[in-house]
């Protein structure tokens, strides 16, 4: 994929790692828009998803990490971009690296470039899945 429209590539995917989020309305609505939603905190993957009395959300560990991604998702600063991508979104072989406003960074965008991934910023990925579930 080399096209960095927003809506085009969360219609073309179905998994997303979310490393950081500023607040449980992302992956709550990330998971509500049909989305298989992976989270990331130090040494720990989870899978995201409500309970099931349709309740909160719930964090499930994944040992193993997802395997794949389509999307990875970041809210952490610049200085940490180039680590995420060694350790997440090359090893998960996601496609996009897409970060979470207010993130921006110009470096992490050529390190993209660089690795050939599609690079989306100053969007916030709930809105533009907002946006779908509603069409």
């Amino acid at each position: 994929m080399r096209d960095n429209n927003p809506q085009l590539i969360l219609k073309n995917a179905q998994t997303i790692l979310l490393v950081d989020w500023p607040d449980a309305d992302v992956p709550r609505l990330l998971v509500s828009a049909g989305f298989m939603v992976f989270g990331y905190s130090p040494d720990n993957y989870t899978s995201i998803g409500f309970r099931a009395d349709g309740g909160g959300l719930v964090f499930t560990k994944v040992p193993d990490g997802p395997g794949q991604v389509d999307i990875v998702n970041v809210f952490r600063p610049e200085e940490e971009h180039a680590g995420i991508i060694a350790r997440h979104v090359l090893p998960l072989k996601a496609k996009v690296l897409w970060l979470h406003p207010p993130v921006t960074a110009a470096k992490t965008a050529a390190f993209a470039k660089e690795n050939g991934l599609v690079f989306v910023d100053r969007i916030d990925i709930t809105v533009v899945a907002n946006e779908l579930s509603a069409k």
